[in-house]
């Protein structure tokens, strides 16, 4: 009996999971400074910013109320006045030295530009029950296990204690991704409901990992050795 539609998902964004990725082994086990954690915040800043505006494009497109109803309650919890999760994110950059308002202020490498160009294209050019497989699945789905790796390095190698108002971008997200993540699963595996729209899928979720990983390549040459991009240079 072959894999179910939910299977070969999950299969398909394993097989290039950020969480793999060098950089965040190295952040696991205490061998990146806080500075250079930083880095990984301000490109996911940069990254998170135009995500919500995806979200919000197909809002406006998608017309079944359930997918409406998730992508605002996202947005809701995203955008939550009282504590954007993007100032959260700007509080722990800014408990490991620097400023706030460095964040908004940094380079944005030139992974996370061509991942942000994707998004865009995925939203504009390819059919609703896809791109949202690929923000769900291939992208969002991902943060939660990220952050599984990320916490107990956070307590253990960097001095935060548990439920520390520094890092309740991490922690609240282990929460908030467990129902997230089930929920976006639910709306692709109830979209996709041909063989032809479930290829497309599961190309999309492969697609977004792949631009995701390259992202990370970015943040890891950026964070570790200074490098914007990957222009080779004369050696003397």
């Amino acid at each position: 009996m072959g894999k179910s539609f939910h299977d070969q998902l999950v299969t398909t964004r394993d097989s290039k999971h950020s969480k793999d990725h060098l950089f965040f082994e190295l952040w696991s086990q205490g061998k990146l400074t806080k500075k250079q954690t930083a880095v990984y915040c301000a490109q996911h800043y940069h990254y998170v910013s135009e995500y919500l505006n995806w979200m919000a494009y197909e809002a406006s497109q998608i017309p079944f109320r359930d997918v409406k109803a998730y992508l605002f309650e996202n947005l809701g919890d995203e955008e939550n006045p009282d504590d954007r999760h993007l100032d959260m994110l700007k509080d722990y950059v800014a408990a490991t030295g620097l400023s706030r308002d460095s964040v908004e202020d940094s380079v944005v490498l030139a992974g996370t530009e061509g991942l942000q160009n994707w998004g865009w294209r995925l939203v504009y050019q390819t059919p609703w029950q896809a791109a949202v497989a690929g923000m769900f699945v291939g992208l969002e789905s991902q943060f939660l296990d990220i952050c599984k790796k990320i916490v107990p390095a956070l307590h253990k190698h960097y001095g935060f204690a548990p439920g520390d108002r520094q890092i309740r971008f991490f922690e609240e997200h282990v929460r908030a991704d467990e129902i997230h993540g089930a929920k976006g699963f639910v709306i692709v595996e109830k979209y996709c409901n041909t063989p032809e729209l479930q290829s497309l899928a599961l190309r999309t979720v492969e697609a977004a990992t792949v631009r995701r990983w390259r992202y990370m390549n970015g943040i890891y040459w950026y964070a570790l050795h200074g490098k914007e991009d990957d222009t080779p240079s004369l050696q003397a």
